[in-house]
């Protein structure tokens, strides 16, 4: 298969999908709206509900389970972990209009397009009250034309892992990493002083999309504007790529796949001395420490660096979302049972203390158990040090298109690094294979001329 004719799997089933689903009439989509907050008022939900989610995630559910049963005792609630296949199921599901879950999990990422086929219910009625109790950028991937389809769950928020003993022992303070540039210079020390032993960051040619991604929300940079056209081409995109481009030419990357049995060993010895990563990637690292008591305490996270001297050092990878499909029978109970898991300090709580699922919800992010001091991490308060700034993450106009989109941009991204990492052609031509890819228009603004 030539690289012209890849498109992603997802993008593939999903158009399909919207083909064979017939659209709600605007009559019952009021209707069902009217009835769920009528019924919701009432307080008193009954019946059995299923959900759908996976790994941790579903783990996680479990455990709130009980609580939220206790508080509605006419409800039972079935959790169902169903793995990597579960947002297939869910798509077969979709188009046969029956057999779907109650509740769903979908991934950030993923959820506009989902959410584009308009067959999951519009929340907007009972959750418009807790949208300013959520991260914008959170919400950006929960709406349609200003409705609510899905609730933000968990966050991703990005620091910089690294290695106390390796930063003590080259002399390198963390406090004094301020931008990419004292990164960089960082990374080119420590890469000397240990004589080419230790690289800076993992960064594999093959998984440049996610540091690009990371970048872009530092910069500005936007994949597609508001309006859903096309705008990777651009000053600020160039600036990140930039920043990766300098990262690999100084040679303190190693160049290993993300999650690859060396990417993975890198935690246990001295080959990589700083992880980029999200909240979530402390949990990999703990679980993966093949001698935890050593471990323990040496680990410990600074900042993200910013692009330009006092510019912004927070970005967001990663999250999740609870989704109603339309086809729910009980839309009480599964409401019920979302706004307790997403929408309350003691639900969002109890996911994160079972499975360190970072907080969406804002009001959950001002308790003790995230200011707790982490053991693995020095005493670090690692909790409330991703949460400093969380709202301060700036929203990426996630639309259907994305995943085909960033799907893209990773092949060329890598077909960048391959080739030498010098193309100031490499926006505009991505740019025009997006619009004929995706049958989308460019922004075509000012700045987006290579």
């Amino acid at each position: 298969m030539t690289r012209s004719q890849i498109t992603h799997p997802i993008t593939q089933f999903l158009f399909c999908l919207t083909l064979l689903i017939p659209g709600c009439s605007a009559s019952n989509r009021g209707s069902e709206q009217s009835s769920l907050l009528t019924q919701t008022a009432s307080g008193n939900p009954r019946g059995d509900i299923t959900v759908w989610s996976w790994n941790i995630a579903a783990k996680a559910l479990m455990q709130a389970t009980p609580a939220f049963e206790r508080k509605h005792p006419g409800v039972h609630v079935h959790v169902e972990m169903t793995g990597a296949r579960m947002q297939t199921r869910i798509m077969l599901a979709l188009a046969a209009g029956v057999g779907a879950p109650d509740v769903a999990s979908l991934q950030q990422t993923e959820a506009p397009y989902f959410i584009s086929t308009r067959q999951f219910t519009d929340l907007t009625p009972v959750a418009e009250k807790y949208r300013s109790m959520f991260p914008r950028s959170a919400w950006n991937n929960c709406t349609l034309n200003g409705r609510i389809y899905a609730i933000p769950w968990d966050l991703g928020p990005c620091a910089i892992y690294y290695k106390r003993d390796l930063f003590l022992r080259y002399g390198i303070d963390p406090n004094r990493i301020k931008t990419w540039d004292d990164y960089i210079a960082a990374g080119q020390e420590i890469l000397h002083k240990s004589g080419g032993r230790t690289k800076m960051l993992p960064l594999g040619s093959n998984d440049l999309e996610s540091m690009f991604e990371l970048l872009i929300e530092e910069t500005g940079a936007q994949v597609f504007d508001g309006d859903g056209r096309i705008a990777i081409n651009s000053a600020q995109s160039r600036q990140a790529l930039e920043i990766i481009r300098r990262m690999r030419a100084a040679g303190i990357c190693s160049d290993v796949p993300a999650y690859s049995q060396e990417w993975m060993a890198g935690f246990n010895d001295e080959s990589i001395a700083t992880y980029p990563g999200a909240f979530w990637l402390s949990g990999t690292i703990e679980d993966s420490s093949t001698d935890y008591t050593s471990k323990k305490g040496n680990w410990a996270v600074f900042r993200l660096p910013s692009v330009v001297p006092g510019g912004i050092h927070v970005s967001n990878l990663g999250g999740s979302v609870l989704v109603i499909p339309a086809q729910c029978s009980n839309k009480t109970a599964a409401w019920a049972f979302v706004e307790y898991a997403l929408c309350s300090r003691e639900g969002q709580l109890s996911l994160y203390q079972s499975e360190k699922l970072f907080p969406a919800f804002l009001p959950a992010l001002k308790s003790p158990a995230i200011d707790a001091r982490d053991p693995f991490f020095g005493g670090q308060h690692v909790g409330s040090f991703f949460a400093e700034g969380v709202t301060d993450i700036r929203p990426l106009n996630r639309t259907k298109n994305w995943t085909e989109a960033v799907g893209y941009l990773q092949q060329d991204l890598s077909h960048w690094a391959s080739t030498g990492m010098n193309d100031p052609g490499f926006f505009h031509r991505l740019e025009l294979k997006l619009e004929s890819r995706l049958d989308e228009p460019s922004a075509r603004s000012g700045d987006s001329q290579q």
